[in-house]
């Protein structure tokens, strides 16, 4: 596990918001990542606006903290860590967690305290009311992700990802954001998407938008990969399970997180 040693600030816009935010994250001594002064852990979540929104006791909330969390989850940061948000949501940065991994990498080294891993006992399944989306966690000795997307114009892809920092440095972080093309005018007159760009965002047409090509062909479901290691952040430690999902997203896993911080008898220490 690794140990933040150095200070890391960026600034940006926020993917939705389009507006100037600020991040920092520094070392403290807590045993867990702290945002905003509350334990990661103890603040509610909402998968329901095209991110991962987190809300704090007196009702205010960061958007989109998805990208930035699953950086840290991904190169195994579970405590020791304060972050520290300005702006209301989080940088959109490259779409992705690759420019924060070069970050994390500068500033951290592999002496960081081991933390108990959440061990799912029996299986667990959350799902949308007519049952064709689902995201489900089965006993397993590691994190193990099996993801199925299915877009238009893209069609079905599928990925099997076992976790390991270098499988995510190599395999996750590049993995960039997307949208529709038919859904940005609606998004934006949602206040949604106002800080999208070929930049740090992938638009689906009829026709595939994105900077010097994709990086993969199954780019998409790679970053859904990405965003469910952000949301299993929540949980504040490491997770030992197979976790299948079927045309998730954020609202899923997050009920799923839900679940297993919630009933000892499916999750426990």
């Amino acid at each position: 596990m690794r140990h933040l040693n150095g200070i890391i600030r960026v600034e940006g816009v926020g993917l939705h918001s389009g507006k100037e935010c600020v991040l920092t994250i520094e070392p403290c001594d807590a045993p867990e990542v702290i945002m905003n002064g509350v334990p990661l852990r103890e603040l509610r979540t909402k998968g329901t606006n095209r991110g991962s929104d987190y809300i704090f006791p007196d009702g205010s909330e960061i958007r989109t903290c998805e990208h930035v969390l699953s950086a840290l989850y991904g190169m195994e940061i579970y405590s020791g860590v304060r972050v520290n948000v300005d702006g209301g949501e989080m940088p959109a940065l490259d779409g992705c967690s690759n420019f924060l991994i070069g970050e994390i990498l500068s500033n951290s080294d592999e002496d960081g305290h081991e933390v108990p891993s959440l061990e799912v006992r029996e299986p667990v399944i959350v799902s949308n009311e007519d049952r064709k989306r689902f995201v489900a966690a089965f006993p397993c000795d590691n994190l193990h992700i099996t993801y199925t997307v299915e877009y238009e114009n893209v069609g079905a892809q599928v990925y099997d990802y076992t976790h390991t920092p270098g499988h995510y440095v190599f395999e996750i972080s590049e993995a960039r954001t997307f949208a529709l093309e038919r859904d940005i005018e609606y998004l934006r007159s949602h206040g949604m998407a106002l800080g999208g760009t070929l930049d740090n965002a992938i638009v689906i047409g009829k026709t595939i938008h994105a900077k010097k090509g994709l990086r993969w062909p199954d780019e998409f479901v790679r970053h859904k990969v990405l965003d469910l290691i952000g949301d299993l952040s929540s949980l504040g430690r490491p997770l030992n399970a197979h976790i299948i999902a079927m045309r998730a997203g954020h609202e899923l896993h997050l009920k799923l997180t839900e679940r297993l911080k919630g009933d000892t008898e499916i999750a426990r220490d």
